[in-house]
């Protein structure tokens, strides 16, 4: 009987250790199943949230940014004003990534007036000025009435004119010809230099830029019809005033004169014409007339000292040719 026993008993231990290593590595590949599930469903959750836009409440301010960001945004919530960050800029969705632009948004400045401004270049023979034209108020008349020595120029010279007459054609009054339109008068001369200087009687109000600069633009148009292209046209900056001369014509102010030259120039630069600084020779360094070049009402030249810097700037700033009659000695004088 004792054998018996020992021969049924020993397959029943090998089957049950059989079924139990089944079970074991079942357990072990559903454990695996379940490790992998784990792992990939935190990876695709990772993953959405990655992607997920920033919630936005009410205002449209984004709510899970976890630091803030440098850009540009609407004011700062009631919050940042308690918590110590007032000042700082709420970032908003439509202010991610580059600065938005509209046309007419920005200006970009290229240049100024001293930039623009005819440097010193030589110094040419009044015979330079022989086939050339000066157009322009009483100051010009001066040339005319003292008898300055332009080397023949055509002197257009029309005591309290403005560019609106010469844009409107209106008839002035030379002193040496009489009445006349002075574009008709440029138009037949066909001046190969045109020297303009207007501004003085126009701007003695304050406010009467917007207006002088426009009809300036139109005048300088006109003119560049009726002379062509081979006529250089000499912009002249309106000259400084002494200060006893602000108190009745407040547009002549130092200050305001400083911002209608420095358009002035922006203006003959984009029409191809020659802008003079004329300060350089005219203002003292408060940026008034020199007290020594002055005539004694402030704001006209004197005969001598005035009109002599004045001529002799010229002289010095004509644009640059070899065909120039330069001086001798000059830096670009052959002799």
């Amino acid at each position: 009987m004792g054998i018996s026993h020992e021969y049924h008993s020993a397959p029943r231990r090998a089957k049950h250790g059989s079924v139990s290593g089944k079970l074991r590595l079942l357990g072990a590949f559903i454990a695996i199943l379940l490790l992998a599930y784990a792992i990939t469903a935190i990876l695709e959750h990772g993953a959405a949230g990655a992607d997920e836009t920033p919630a936005t409440n009410a205002s449209g301010i984004a709510a899970n940014i976890l630091a803030p960001l440098p850009m540009q945004g609407e004011a700062a919530s009631d919050s940042a004003a308690t918590d110590g960050t007032a000042g700082a800029q709420a970032a908003t969705l439509e202010t991610f990534g580059p600065a938005k632009q509209s046309a007419g948004a920005y200006t970009v400045k290229a240049y100024d007036a001293s930039v623009i401004r005819q440097p010193s270049c030589g110094q040419v023979d009044l015979n330079y000025f022989s086939d050339a034209a000066f157009l322009g108020d009483s100051l010009t008349v001066g040339f005319s009435d003292y008898q300055i020595n332009l080397g023949g120029a055509l002197i257009c010279g029309y005591t309290g004119v403005g560019p609106d007459a010469i844009v409107n054609r209106s008839a002035v009054k030379s002193p040496t010809r009489g009445q006349e339109v002075a574009l008709d008068v440029l138009a037949a001369a066909q001046p190969k230099k045109l020297y303009i200087l207007l501004g003085t009687n126009t701007l003695t109000t304050l406010g009467a830029s917007d207006r002088f600069l426009a009809y300036y633009g139109q005048m300088l148009d006109m003119l560049r019809e009726a002379l062509g292209d081979d006529c250089v046209i000499y912009v002249q900056s309106i000259p400084p005033v002494r200060p006893s001369a602000v108190a009745k014509k407040p547009g002549l102010a130092s200050d305001v004169l400083r911002g209608v030259n420095e358009q002035l120039a922006q203006l003959a630069a984009s029409k191809g014409c020659v802008y003079l600084d004329l300060w350089e020779a005219l203002a003292d360094g408060e940026g008034n007339l020199k007290e020594m070049l002055a005539a004694p009402d402030g704001v006209h030249l004197s005969a001598g000292n005035g009109y002599g810097a004045w001529v002799t700037y010229l002289r010095n700033h004509a644009k640059y040719s070899a065909d120039n009659s330069w001086t001798m000695g000059s830096a670009y004088s052959a002799q």
